[in-house]
């Protein structure tokens, strides 16, 4: 399964060089993988990010006005959440390429969660 989600470029993101600076390409990565979650999922998110590998490929200006995020599971494991991310710029060149590892978390209890299988179903 493969999830799209937009994401405004916002003024604010941009740097003295003009381009989104390098930091909010992992915001982007956020916004697209909550939505992943919701729309998978049907509620917000509980999860922590565990592990994050970011190849950073082209540059992403204030004038391309948004941004797609593409969301694709690798892996299901008992608490864990592995999924490629992609930033996709309106000319379709591939801005930057990522590996997440996210864990389930239980806010209250400050530990991870296993995935029911129903869970694990629809995030498949």
């Amino acid at each position: 399964m493969v999830l799209e989600h937009e994401v405004p470029v916002r003024w604010r993101d941009t740097d003295a060089l003009g381009h989104v600076n390098h930091a909010v390409f992992l915001t982007y990565l956020e916004e697209g993988r909550d939505a992943f979650y919701t729309r998978t999922l049907g509620t917000e998110p509980d999860y922590v990010v565990v592990r994050l590998e970011v190849d950073l490929r082209a540059e992403v200006r204030y004038p391309d006005r948004r941004v797609t995020v593409r969301i694709e599971v690798e892996r299901v494991g008992t608490t864990s959440l592995t999924t490629r991310e992609t930033i996709v710029t309106p000319a379709g060149e591939t801005a930057a390429q990522a590996r997440v590892v996210t864990v389930r978390w239980d806010a209250g209890q400050r530990k991870p969660v296993p995935w029911g299988d129903a869970e694990r179903a629809q995030l498949r």
